[in-house]
């Protein structure tokens, strides 16, 4: 049995954990809930992402430069090659 019930309509609220970070979702009307401390977990996790593609951003900016065809090399089959977030992956309930 579910600890915390949904302040908007009284519904048992479902417990999910992701990156260490535990949220409380109304599965009715996808309200989100943290605990104490829980929202400088994901700040914390999206500054540690943010630094980090910063830093791969940089190191890359050279490597290619001599790369000079008309083909985007991001583009694989026609699609581009797109990384989620951790941030969107922790709200993808």
């Amino acid at each position: 049995m579910p600890l915390t019930l949904s302040p908007i309509d009284g519904a048992p609220m479902r417990q999910i954990h992701r990156y260490g970070i535990e949220f409380d979702v109304c599965p009715t009307t996808g309200g989100v809930w943290l605990d104490k401390g829980e929202l400088d977990k994901v700040i914390a996790l999206v500054k540690e992402e943010t630094l980090a593609d910063l830093q791969h951003n940089r190191s890359d900016r050279g490597r290619y430069s001599h790369d000079r065809d008309d083909d985007d090399d991001r583009y694989r089959d026609g699609r581009r090659r797109e990384r989620r977030s951790r941030l969107a992956d922790l709200f993808d309930f």
